[in-house]
């Protein structure tokens, strides 16, 4: 089985569900423009800068939205994190080596996040403890937002996730086959070089692979300007395989449009891309570097989990970590095919999308995105129910090509 090295953004999600976001409390302190600090359904914001624009502390907010109380439930959280737990899970019965790279405060948010770390299959003897203040997430949940779809926003305390840098990776990060960079947007440092860290992953031999989260940080320093990955564009170029959503894509690119952004990342020498969008339907693209080549395909959102949503609504979560376990079900997906023996070019982008479609689907059943199994295995047979379900459904349909 190959192994994978992760390293991102891994926090404690405080989870408060049932907010309205067409409150006027909510719309009282939502972002007005790009980059103001303000929060947004869909999309992420800091703690700092949102008190920063309300132009009163956090508790205050909470006091006046009506959530000021202890969080319904607090989860692990975290694009990179949530994507190895969902990797590591679905790939146990091979006993994949999934490690996180990163760095904990010592304080009661740092237990938290190690005792539910300790209780999936992800190897985290490289996650330390260091002074500082543990990252946690505030996730504020709208189930009825988007015509009953659902939506959240978040505001991070980054804390401890600030610190990680070349010198905590160390070199045994740079010894597995898949090197996954997940939302180094919100560990400033890492995603500053992630050029050098890509070209090293390359130059090793790594399949390198870049999951992207809304780069507040990028956004608020330049609104009218792409969002830089790493020190120069040469990072595309690096990429085996980069996951964005569709707001993502057009900030990194610089376009308006998502054609106009697909365009762009072929251009700049990127292996491979999946580019999400909520509940909507979604393209990939492969050059045949890594998968064999795929046009610029469509796909749709998995119709058994609607079906199963709208026939059992007592098991409805949340959309919390849909596009995180999407990330993770991919990168599942070539831990296994090069662990059995596929080599790189022989890989199959649609059924690394069917892996990463099922496992996204299947985090609407719980309330946010980590899932904690009972006994190992057990997510991948839901993921398998699902899997089987979404390869006959595009079957029986019809890729739009742009």
């Amino acid at each position: 089985m190959a192994s994978i090295s992760g390293t991102g953004c891994c926090v404690i999600d405080y989870l408060y569900t049932n907010i309205d976001f067409n409150s006027s409390s909510f719309k009282k302190y939502q972002s007005k423009r790009d980059g103001d600090g303000g929060v947004n359904p869909g999309h992420l914001s800091f703690v700092e800068a949102w008190e920063k624009f309300a132009g009163k502390p956090l508790n205050e907010i909470r006091k006046e939205q009506g959530w000021m109380r202890e969080p319904d439930t607090y989860n692990l959280g975290g694009p990179c994190i949530v994507a190895l737990v969902n990797a590591a899970q679905l790939t146990s019965a091979t006993k994949s080596h999934v490690k996180y790279f990163g760095a904990h405060g010592r304080d009661k948010t740092g237990k938290r996040i190690r005792s539910i770390l300790e209780k999936t299959p992800v190897d985290i003897s490289n996650y330390k403890e260091i002074e500082g203040e543990s990252p946690f997430c505030v996730c504020l949940s709208d189930p009825n937002y988007a015509n009953g779809h659902g939506e959240r926003c978040f505001a991070i305390n980054i804390g401890t996730l600030g610190l990680i840098d070349s010198k905590l990776l160390g070199d045994d990060f740079f010894k597995s086959d898949i090197l996954y960079f997940g939302a180094t947007a919100l560990a400033p440092i890492v995603h500053d070089h992630l050029t050098s860290l890509l070209h090293r992953g390359r130059s090793e031999g790594r399949v390198n692979v870049v999951g992207t989260v809304y780069d507040h940080r990028n956004q608020a320093r330049n609104p009218h300007a792409r969002w830089p990955m790493g020190e120069s564009d040469d990072s595309f170029k690096y990429m085996d395989l980069l996951m964005v959503d569709w707001d993502e894509a057009l900030r990194i690119s610089g376009t308006e449009d998502i054609n106009a952004a697909c365009n762009f990342f072929i251009r700049m020498g990127v292996g491979s891309f999946t580019i999400t969008h909520g509940s909507e339907p979604f393209c990939a693209w492969s050059g045949g570097k890594l998968f064999k080549p795929l046009p610029i395909s469509w796909f749709p959102i998995c119709k058994a989990v609607t079906e199963d949503l709208a026939a059992h609504p007592a098991r409805r979560g949340d959309t919390t970590g849909c596009g995180d376990n999407f990330a993770g079900g991919i990168l599942g997906y070539l831990s296994e095919a090069l662990g059995s023996g596929k080599s790189v070019g022989q890989l199959d982008l649609v059924d690394a999308v069917i892996w990463g479609t099922a496992s996204g689907g299947f985090a609407c059943f719980s309330v946010g995105g980590t899932y904690i199994e009972s006994k190992p295995g057990e997510k991948r047979r839901h993921i398998e129910h699902y899997m089987r379900k979404y390869r006959e459904q595009i079957k029986a349909g019809s890729n739009a090509k742009l």
